[in-house]
């Protein structure tokens, strides 16, 4: 029987710490990822997992890992690691960028051809915080509610990237940035605030629960 683990280990571990997929089962309520190409920035890549215990009035959220590239062909690839590293339950990013979109194709092709050790097909979810006309103003109101001190329920890691963008940023600016202007902020927002209102889904829920009966009592 696998190991248990608890969630205080996957707040505590190193940023890209290799979990295997039965210690995020019996730790987790579910992972995330979230993507961003490339803009005024490096595109970026996140993974993130959500404690299956309530905090405040939610779920606390702790960062998995990261990876950031300028190269949408490298970052589409390293998704397709993170994926088979973490399984993440859903991905999340902009599914209309052509480039992004070709290279998916081509990396499902290839993991078409050799499934047994690439995984199964990457899929990519929308997201309706693209649509929104003030993008930042919100994202950055909810990453800075779910990181306050006094209820904090994002945890990231001491050396990721993400910190020193959002320690970047300017309020009296806010209002001027736009999509594309942080990569690393922007797929941290996606995998973040997407998992907190999917979560709700009871189907999702009860298949998670019945898999963790089954494999862990």
């Amino acid at each position: 029987m696998p190991e248990r683990i608890k969630f205080e280990d996957v707040k505590k571990a190193a940023l890209g710490h290799n979990f295997s997929k039965m210690e995020m089962m019996s730790s987790c309520k579910a992972v995330f990822g979230g993507v961003a190409w490339p803009g005024k920035r490096p595109g970026f890549a996140v993974v993130v997992a959500m404690d299956s215990k309530r905090h405040f009035d939610s779920y606390d959220i702790s960062l998995l890992d990261e990876f950031e590239s300028v190269h949408t062909r490298e970052l589409v690839r390293q998704c397709g690691v993170l994926d088979f590293k973490y399984s993440p339950e859903r991905w999340i990013g902009d599914y209309k960028n052509d480039a992004a979109d070709h290279f998916i194709r081509e990396m499902n092709t290839d993991r078409k051809k050799q499934r047994e050790k690439q995984g199964q097909k990457f899929v990519l979810n929308p997201t309706l915080i693209l649509d929104m006309e003030h993008l930042y103003s919100y994202i950055l109101d909810e990453l800075k509610r779910l990181l306050d001190k006094e209820r904090r329920q994002l945890i990231l890691k001491s050396d990721s990237k993400i910190l020193n963008y959002l320690s970047a940023i300017e309020p009296n600016n806010i209002y001027k940035l736009e999509f594309g202007d942080y990569p690393a902020i922007e797929a941290l927002a996606f995998a973040v605030i997407e998992s907190k209102s999917r979560i709700r889904d009871p189907e999702k829920l009860r298949r998670h629960r019945e898999l963790k009966e089954k494999y862990f009592g």
